[in-house]
């Protein structure tokens, strides 16, 4: 009878246990949360596609002679407007452009047509298109302020004592921002 009273009595205490454990209760902790703001840049008004950025485009339009001088500007992928930088602050950054894929003789971009013909063109920093814009020394450089600048090439094709048969000339250059 000993050993039945004192199993009885560890199962009471084990019931009046389990009876405390599903009690209603309060516990409290702290949970950290942190964000950390690296150095960096972001291009805004262009568009990815899986792991290729499409920055936009320059569309000299359509014309029957080169006998005169033709200018664009890029538009961004991401709809009516042009590119941006956003860098962080005090970030230096940047901005160099390729030759292309048709670079002629000291480092000409050109065009080309489904044919082969080429037509030759530069690209500018500046809407007086006096500034060059290309890789190394002239590439475009600043630093961040936190706040969104215009990025904006500005293309000309200068005008050509003849002009190539009509087709669509096409060319495609990288665009690469560091900092």
């Amino acid at each position: 009878m000993k050993k039945t009273l004192m199993a009885l009595t560890s199962v009471a205490t084990l019931l009046c246990a389990s009876g405390a454990a599903n009690a209603a209760g309060t516990i409290q902790g702290n949970l950290g949360v942190t964000l950390t703001i690296g150095a960096g840049c972001v291009v805004g008004g262009g568009n990815s596609a899986g792991s290729v950025n499409d920055f936009g485009a320059i569309s000299f339009g359509t014309y029957s002679s080169l006998s005169n001088i033709i200018d664009a500007s890029a538009t961004g992928s991401g709809g009516a407007g042009t590119l941006s930088l956003t860098c962080t602050t005090g970030t230096a950054y940047t901005v160099a452009l390729n030759n292309g894929l048709h670079v002629g003789a000291g480092n000409q971009r050109q065009m080309a047509s489904t044919a082969g013909a080429l037509i030759k063109y530069n690209l500018y920093q500046d809407q007086a298109r006096a500034t060059a814009w290309s890789s190394g020394a002239n590439a475009l450089t600043g630093t961040g302020t936190g706040a969104a600048v215009p990025l904006i090439v500005y293309g000309r094709v200068p005008a050509a004592a003849t002009t190539p048969d009509p087709d669509t000339y096409n060319d495609t250059v990288t665009m690469t921002v560091t900092w």
